[in-house]
């Protein structure tokens, strides 16, 4: 299904870990995006974005408005997998399989999320972790070879970067954009609580923890979106 114009992909987390094992089986390069509202919003005055997120092979629904606005303006069902959620999967699953992942991104937090990783999944390979953007590839990656890599630059750049580099990583089999999710591994933000997660909530705990921070992007996220959607579930009407 589509909303927005952008490709939102209908799995529930039984299908999604079959899907990961799948995509992990193979030997082909695939890019997964997980897209929220942000990006949603970006894509509409970002063509290239929005044409990138239209040719990754998996867009996953990471947004509690996402779901709430396909349900009830076109009956469909999108089934939310928050990307930390997301990543939690894949980890688990290139332990069982051997598979090595490369830490990419954050500011400061890449080695403690990768440590924080492997204390919980201790099959796990790290191949690399380093901090900060880069806008080229670099040796440590390519001579590393992974076969997954986590790249946590923030939404559109993580996405662009994947497009442009990622091809140059040999044996890589799956890339991912994972915005803040390093940050929450590496202990230096905290998830909301349980019940707010299950309820979606979760921007509000956010919004109380860092309210300069997250006032504009939790307005475009909530506000704009929702007028976006609707503006545009009407003019095709």
């Amino acid at each position: 299904m589509k909303l927005l114009d952008v490709r939102i992909d209908e799995l529930n987390q039984s299908s999604l870990e079959s899907k990961i094992r799948s995509i992990l089986g193979q030997k082909k390069l695939h890019h997964i995006a997980t897209v929220n509202p942000e990006f949603l919003v970006e894509a509409q005055k970002n063509e290239t974005f929005k044409s990138l997120l239209n040719k990754t092979d998996l867009n996953i629904c990471d947004g509690a408005g996402i779901a709430f606005w396909t349900k009830i303006l076109y009956n469909k069902k999108a089934p939310r997998t928050p990307g930390v959620e997301l990543a939690e999967i894949i980890c688990k699953i290139a332990a069982q399989e051997k598979k090595s992942i490369y830490f990419l991104g954050g500011f400061g937090v890449a080695k403690d999320a990768s440590k924080a990783m492997k204390l919980k999944h201790t099959d796990l390979i790290i191949a690399g972790a380093e901090d900060g953007e880069t806008n080229s590839m670099n040796n440590n990656i390519t001579q590393s070879a992974p076969d997954i890599i986590f790249v946590a630059f923030g939404a559109p750049k993580q996405e662009i970067w994947i497009d442009e580099y990622a091809k140059e990583i040999p044996n890589l089999t799956l890339a991912i954009g994972l915005g803040g999710t390093f940050d929450f591994w590496a202990g230096k933000v905290k998830r909301a609580p349980l019940w707010m997660q299950k309820l979606g909530i979760e921007w509000v705990y956010r919004l109380c923890q860092e309210p300069i921070k997250r006032s504009k992007r939790i307005w475009n996220a909530t506000v704009i979106f929702s007028l976006l959607v609707l503006k545009d579930f009407f003019r095709k009407s």
